[in-house]
């Protein structure tokens, strides 16, 4: 029998700033949910907690940008990212908010008594300032070279790239993330955790963590093997906790540390709403706690926030620290600011919640990156989920329910012996992984289970056996339902609706989940079947497309009036590696000189066309509102491809004017900035120079056909 204890189980606090995409789903909260679930139908006492983490200069910035408040912007985001983790049957006890008044307090309290405990100091430091913007900047929104591995895209906290902790004054070619411009560093005091003092402490915890997963017990290891520094916890700004000090009136509590606070702080807030103040304490000092992150918040889960609670003395550190690597789209990270996959909610305006959560189950990166596409999506649900489990449980129901049968055990012979022998130990086997986190190996038992279950079903042959046994028959179809609660029990992890709508068919009634089930499975049961017993629609998705247009930067190197026509212009117009002929209707909003020298973009392979007797061997691309047109264009040279979000150009020839409709090319507004945009794969993208959008001459209004 095994023990049952207290589990107390974090996902990363989502930053309330932008909506969530899938990566965001495979890379902590569906591996959360699914060991929340199986620890509850496992007979373990569960406190699931996470929250927005609601403070920062993105925030703030983005605010500023839209013409907000903070607050408001993280309410926005908190309320989408609470109704997403509904949508994807993703169930916390408790989702809290880094702007409650709990995390306030908590957090200020916690930060006097590391002061008190020595473990905080003031220094001066010298800090990074933009002169543009008139601001210091934090750590993430300065941009550089990577000292490491050369990345152009490293920031001041951390690379991406090769995963290095960086300090802004490593980066080669420092510069601002918000407006670009080079930056320079000045004085300025901030308090210090002198986490320098726990090193020895910290690397001989992580060493005896064996039974972690080497991405993270390895990683942090090297992340430490030069000492663990001393990082600054406060941040000149005006969007945060304050700091509780004197003399630090325009400072705040850096997020990282005080984010990382509001797993307790949720937690403390949680155990009043269900009127148990002492509740948080109890599951935290005598529960195994785990955390479930991306692999990007590794050195903070791991590193970090143990070396607080250390140093604190009062709260206990991690039993397991779980990280998954990145779940990529077409072999990139996902990203929404640069238009690469897709955010929950687009995926769920096509595909169900149970189609979602099995598919990304079944790719989890638990050990490596994994892609994401619709095609093995749509290959996976409907061959494995619908096609054999789904099938499966649809054919023994309606069998019997189309027979007129009463399932009812009776004697076993080998065939059943056989078949439940297999149901045991593939649920032994199955909970071992699942006890470890090893949820793509859990899933993949369970395949092999369904496939053993339905073979067993075929061998069975009740079609024929109710022609002369129907008491045979009957024993055959309970022992067919039994190894389907098998099945399901161990499904529901992975598709708690689906797996709850297939309990309900052959028993009439929900399960408890929020108890111990798997003893279940040891008795002996009626069941109670129901004539209907599709669990899962087949799900249909369409082929992704690829982008057909390639358009190019180019150079108006010779402008005039057109020879034959009163409203058209004729350019010359340098693609880098070659020189080409334009006609556009611009005329009345543009003159050969106002225009001559300018870069625009151009539809490269469009099919020529002559207008007025001059050959036009493509198209520029402007924007059209009651103002009048306004040409696209970048500072990005001639000859620079533009992608459709991180969609490039797929080489696929010419193509006609007409085709350029099913893009819908417009005006939106991004990040309080009006970008020109497209649509592929049901998804609007942002038209990119070298990573950057594309700008609109002059001041346009928002969706404004482009043409």
């Amino acid at each position: 029998m095994r023990m049952k204890t207290k589990i107390v189980i974090n996902c990363a606090l989502p930053y309330a700033n932008n909506s969530l995409h899938i990566g965001h789903i495979a890379g902590a909260y569906l591996s959360g949910d699914i060991f929340n679930r199986y620890s509850r139908i496992s007979g373990h006492e569960v406190m699931f907690i996470c929250g927005s983490d609601e403070y920062g200069t993105p925030i703030a910035i983005k605010a500023e940008k839209e013409g907000r408040t903070p607050m408001e912007i993280a309410t926005i985001y908190h309320q989408e990212h609470l109704e997403t983790f509904r949508k994807l049957d993703i169930e916390f006890d408790y989702f809290g908010r880094t702007t409650d008044e709990v995390h306030q307090e908590f957090s200020e309290k916690f930060f006097m008594d590391l002061m008190e405990k020595g473990y905080l100091e003031k220094r001066m430091i010298i800090a990074s300032y933009c002169a543009v913007d008139k601001r210091f900047l934090p750590d993430r929104y300065v941009n550089g070279t990577c000292p490491n591995c050369s990345s152009e895209s490293a920031r001041g906290d951390q690379c991406d790239e090769c995963g290095r902790i960086n300090e802004p004054q490593e980066l080669i070619n420092p510069r601002c993330a918000i407006c670009g411009n080079p930056i320079d560093f000045r004085e300025t005091d901030h308090i210090f955790f002198t986490a320098s003092k726990l090193d020895s402490e910290i690397r001989e915890w992580l060493q005896g963590k064996e039974e972690w997963r080497n991405n993270v017990r390895i990683f942090s290891l090297n992340m430490i093997k030069d000492g663990l520094k001393d990082r600054s916890m406060t941040r000149d700004m005006d969007w945060g906790v304050k700091v509780p000090m004197e003399g630090m009136e325009g400072k705040r509590i850096y997020v990282w540390f005080e984010a990382l606070l509001g797993y307790i702080s949720n937690s403390i807030k949680y155990s009043r709403i269900r009127g148990d103040e002492n509740y948080w304490k109890e599951m935290y000092s005598s529960g195994n706690i785990y955390y479930f992150m991306g692999k990007d918040n590794i050195f903070f889960h791991s590193i970090l926030l143990p070396a607080m609670n250390m140093a604190s003395g009062k709260y206990p550190l991690p039993k397991m620290v779980t990280a998954n690597e990145y779940l990529t789209y077409r072999g990139k990270k996902f990203s929404k600011s640069r238009g690469i996959g897709y955010t929950v909610n687009e995926i769920l305006e096509h595909v169900d919640r149970d189609s979602i959560r099995y598919y990304v189950s079944s790719v989890l990166p638990e050990s490596s990156d994994s892609d994401f596409t619709l095609e093995e999506m749509k290959e996976k649900v409907n061959s494995e989920l619908n096609g054999k489990y789904g099938n499966l449980v649809n054919r023994v129901v309606t069998f019997a329910a189309g027979k007129g049968i009463v399932p009812k055990q009776g004697p076993m012979d080998d065939l059943d012996r056989e078949v439940m022998e297999k149901m045991k130990q593939s649920l032994a086997q199955y909970r071992e992984e699942m006890d470890r986190i090893e949820f793509r190996k859990a899933l993949a038992i369970w395949l092999e289970s369904v496939k053993a279950v339905n073979t067993y079903f075929n061998q069975s042959k009740p079609w024929d056996t109710i022609k002369t046994d129907r008491d045979a028959t009957a024993s055959r179809i309970w022992h067919s339902l039994k190894a389907i609660e098998y099945l399901t029990l161990m499904i529901y992890p992975f598709v708690p609706s689906g797996a709850i709508r297939a309990w309900k068919t052959v028993h009439g009634s929900e399960p408890n989940v929020k108890d111990e089930m798997f003893s279940h499975l040891g008795s002996d049961c009626d069941f109670h079947i129901k004539e209907s017993g599709i669990i899962f629609s087949k799900i249909e998705i369409e082929s992704e497309g690829s982008n057909q247009m390639h358009l190019v930067v180019g150079k108006i190197i010779e402008a005039e009036d057109h020879p034959n026509a009163d409203s058209l212009l004729h350019f010359k117009v340098d693609l880098g590696t070659k020189v080409i002929d334009l006609v556009a209707g611009l005329k009345k909003y543009y003159s050969p000189e106002k225009i001559l020298g300018r870069k625009i973009i151009v539809v490269e392979n469009l099919k020529h066309s002559k207008i007025r007797g001059i050959e036009s061997q493509g198209m520029l691309l402007a924007a059209q509102d009651s103002n009048g047109a306004h040409i696209l264009t970048t500072d990005e040279k001639e000859g620079t491809e533009i992608t459709l979000g991180n969609e490039a150009y797929d080489d696929s020839g010419t193509i006609a004017i007409d085709d350029l409709k099913e893009y819908d090319l417009r005006t939106d507004v991004s990040d309080g900035k009006t970008v020109p945009t497209g649509m592929l794969n049901r998804k609007r993208l942002i038209l990119m120079a070298n990573g950057k959008p594309v700008s609109v001459d002059g001041n346009v209004e928002s969706r404004s056909q482009i043409r």
